[in-house]
């Protein structure tokens, strides 16, 4: 055979070149410099980390001629004849195919003979912890006391299968996994030695695809020279190795984030048809959601993931929004799916239904207990008040490789605004401050110095009591038009988690003084708009002056106490003073706003409710009341934050 694969033409052949296994190395070279040789070692470690290399370099140094620093020269005649396997001294036996105690009493048998040339007879077992049970325990007299010229090396990936008596007359040693950096490192001067043009995002993905095992880096890079034709890039590597695409990854975890149940079945339908495996796609699913944790829990996350700047800032935008432990819980959910795939009768089905699950956050009880569960509605619930951070969906028309490519154009439902873009569930992170749209006629024209003609949409303009809907007494109820007006202007400005709120309003009314009167249904809604933060209610109230032309001063109530001020409103313009003690006044931007509205007070004698505050209980009052109330509280909350809570009695 005149080709030789790459992982057997670059085997160490000296202690210098073994990589990242310096703690063995020194050791053993040292035992060959001070003539310190035990008679049984033990290399134990995961797979291609370099045990049975380095047992093949030490039993050439312990009989190489003319040793140079404890490394064997590699050129007398003993190595060579070793290197060559003409010299019998040195014997590899693989136990896998002879783990029988007939096997073994053959090599007890030829270490009662002297060595024929080398100076030591060497016995390098492999995958020791395949022998029975009688093997070892006839091996277990020699081994304590083998003849003076005889050494074993055994070599092992499970070493807890070994019994204790072997181990206890065994030198130990653990072979560690090599580092990504190390792995990296040993393919770039292979390439360089070979000619093999490769970039360091595809060798950094070489890498990590081999988990720890030079030996299997080494041959995916052969591998995937053999099916690029020239340059070795980042997609060359991923489908040569089968791997799916990475926009195709993250337009899946998309998928899970929003919930998108549709966009999901019709992506999993695809991994299904094209034959890719579920266990193997959920391993890189995994992967890319530990990154996610990675990137938002570490400044420069670039010496922890093998992405590039670009992959970085795209998993950087995907985390917007979560917390490392909803991450977490997402992970434990998968792996459980990915346990329950290798039982499954149809695959296809367990695996559409646990992603689904998986999306709807429905985590089990072993993923997430109760109380977690609750935790993270209370922080979800802190965070709309607090304004957390959004993300966007952009549009899909491109960007996938492959077989997949052909399916995804038309799966991805547009979120922001009709824009496409030509990647695969891209988020944009948008800050408070963005760009501005262009105000409304009358701002442009204030700026101008010029009027403008007011337009029949912008009756806000008008005085107070005037237009189709006007009422009586200085209030007017806002058209559905211009509702809709504001709350595109709270989207266009990043307010999505304000939004949410704002969209459950049942009615909107201008009121005299600058004031806009927004009515709900739900008196949950209306503490939490109370407890929002300054820089939410700036932006939203900066939304609802570019519809207006002016700042407006929010005032939110439930519908009843709304109805109260309407009334008030129809009967003197002087009530406006004296609004109602249950409504919630929401700040301005503007301090002389709020300051006016301060000066107003209740009657002398009559005593102001707290916003919060509810009717005292009375006898009549039935404890179930109470619980049903509650009931009601807890799901229209877990209904605006898709989270799923079950309620009952004790």
């Amino acid at each position: 055979m005149s080709y030789m694969a790459l992982y057997r033409k670059w085997r160490p052949q000296t202690f210098d070149e073994v990589v990242e296994q310096e703690g063995v190395v020194n050791i053993l070279r040292n035992a060959v410099v001070q003539n310190r040789i035990a008679h049984a070692y033990l290399f134990s470690g995961t797979r291609g980390t370099g045990k049975t290399t380095l047992a093949k370099i030490f039993a050439r140094a312990v009989n190489c001629l003319h040793p140079r620093g404890g490394n064997p020269c590699n050129e007398c005649e003993i190595c060579r004849g070793i290197m060559n396997r003409q010299i019998l001294d040195v014997s590899e036996i693989d136990a896998a195919s002879n783990n029988g105690v007939d096997n073994i009493r053959t090599v007890i048998d030829d270490s009662a003979y002297s060595s024929s040339v080398a100076r030591y007879r060497v016995y390098i077992i492999d995958e020791v912890h395949m022998l029975s049970l009688a093997a070892f325990n006839a091996l277990l007299k020699t081994l304590e006391e083998p003849p003076e010229n005889v050494i074993f090396i055994l070599a092992t990936t499970e070493p807890q299968k070994l019994p204790v008596t072997v181990l206890s007359r065994c030198q130990r040693y653990e072979f560690k996994r090599i580092s990504r950096d190390g792995i990296v490192a040993r393919l770039k001067y292979i390439c360089g030695e070979s000619g093999i043009d490769a970039t360091d995002e595809a060798l950094g993905f070489l890498a990590e695809k081999a988990d720890g095992a030079l030996r299997d880096a080494i041959s995916l890079l052969d591998q995937t020279s053999a099916a690029s034709e020239g340059r070795i890039t980042l997609a060359t590597a991923r489908a040569a190795t089968g791997s799916l695409d990475r926009e195709f990854l993250w337009d899946f975890v998309s998928g899970i984030l929003n919930s998108d149940s549709e966009k999901l079945l019709r992506l999993s339908n695809r991994i299904f048809r094209d034959g890719r495996d579920p266990s193997t796609f959920l391993k890189e699913l995994i992967e890319v959601l530990r990154n996610m944790m990675i990137v938002t829990s570490v400044k420069d996350p670039s010496d922890l993931i093998f992405e590039d700047a670009e992959g970085i800032k795209q998993l950087k935008n995907l985390a917007k929004g979560l917390r490392v432990r909803e991450i977490g819980m997402l992970i434990r959910e998968l792996s459980g799916l990915d346990n329950n795939l290798r039982w499954a009768v149809s695959r296809q089905i367990v695996f559409e239904a646990g992603i689904l699950a998986a999306s709807d956050r429905r985590w089990r009880e072993e993923t997430a207990s109760v109380e977690t569960r609750l935790s993270e509605l209370e922080d979800r619930i802190a965070d709309i008040a607090a304004g957390g951070i959004v993300y966007r969906e952009k549009s899909v028309n491109d960007g996938l490789s492959g077989s997949f490519a052909e399916a995804v154009v038309n799966e991805t439902a547009e979120v922001d605004r009709g824009e496409s873009s030509g990647n695969i569930g891209k988020y944009e992170e948008i800050p408070e401050n963005k760009a501005e749209k262009p105000s409304t006629a009358p701002v442009a024209a204030e700026a101008a110095n010029e009027p403008a003609e007011p337009k029949a949409e912008t009756a806000a303009e008008a005085a107070v009591g005037t237009g189709p809907d006007a009422v009586s007494g200085g209030c007017r109820k806002l058209t559905a038009a211009e509702w809709q007006d504001i709350c595109s202007e709270m989207e266009h400005r990043g307010q999505m988690s304000m939004l949410t709120w704002y969209s459950d309003s049942t009615a909107q009314y201008e009121l005299s003084g600058d004031r806009l009167l927004i009515a709900f249904d739900d008196d949950m809604t209306v503490s939490i708009l109370k407890k929002s933060t300054a820089a939410n209610l700036k932006v939203v109230n900066e939304a609802i002056a570019a519809r207006f032309g002016r700042k407006m001063e929010q005032v939110v109530a439930e519908t009843g106490e709304a109805q109260k001020m309407i009334d008030a409103a129809k009967g003197t313009s002087a009530a406006f003073a004296a609004p109602v003690a249950s409504v919630a006044t929401v700040a301005t931007a503007e301090p002389a706003a709020s300051a006016a509205t301060a000066d107003s007070r209740p009657a002398k004698n009559e005593e102001p409710a707290l916003p919060d505050e509810r009717p005292a209980e009375t006898g009549s009052e039935r404890p179930d009341d109470k619980f049903d109330s509650a009931v009601d509280y807890f799901k229209n909350l877990a209904g605006k934050m898709n989270f799923s809570v079950d309620f009952k009695k004790d």
